[in-house]
């Protein structure tokens, strides 16, 4: 795969990513009625919080069959959120083709024994899926200690956050490349 179809990979991940955070805080939604339209909430109230990392929505948007409760901040996060996973995929991507720059010993860098090193900067990546989906997965599952861990849910997102800059500060100093198009 040539390096502009894994950047476009990766920056699709981290895309759907983004829109799923989305979806699955309740900021967008499909819209059975299917019109179009803007309804304008009060503006003053984009930092008001109604939750943990979560903020209120300023606009109701209706886009055909999406409906958008537009929050500047929960979109910024999101799109903070999708871009640390793209660039977490691309880092792995490049650590796990380059094996020998990510050797786990600082005296053998040369080394092919470090090849699990790509695979072990994506879980990070991979797992911070979890701010979003694992709330809505306890709850499909019906999983009798919810209530003990809905306290936790909260710090799921500013922990996914730490985990995504940890992997890729550690990504860079193993050799992965800065994700940009050029």
């Amino acid at each position: 795969m040539a390096i502009l179809d894994i950047r476009s990979l990766v920056a699709g991940a981290g895309l759907v990513y983004a829109l799923a955070y989305l979806y699955l805080i309740g900021d967008v939604d499909p819209d059975t009625a299917g019109g179009w339209g803007v309804m304008v909430g009060e503006l003053g109230a984009w930092t008001d919080r109604r939750g943990l990392l979560q903020f209120e929505p300023i606009l109701l948007l209706e886009l055909g069959p999406v409906l958008w409760l537009f929050s500047p901040v929960n979109l910024l996060l999101a799109a903070v959120l999708g871009s640390l996973l793209a660039v977490n995929l691309h880092g792995a991507w490049h650590l796990l083709k380059h094996p020998g720059q990510c050797a786990l010993g600082t005296e053998d860098r040369g080394s092919a024994g470090a090849a699990g090193g790509g695979i072990v900067v994506a879980l990070p990546a991979l797992l911070a899926g979890g701010a979003c989906c694992a709330p809505s997965l306890l709850l499909l599952l019906g999983m009798p200690g919810l209530g003990v861990m809905a306290g936790l849910f909260g710090w799921l997102m500013p922990l996914s956050l730490l985990l995504l800059v940890g992997s890729r500060v550690w990504q860079r100093r193993r050799g992965a490349p800065r994700f940009s198009w050029r």
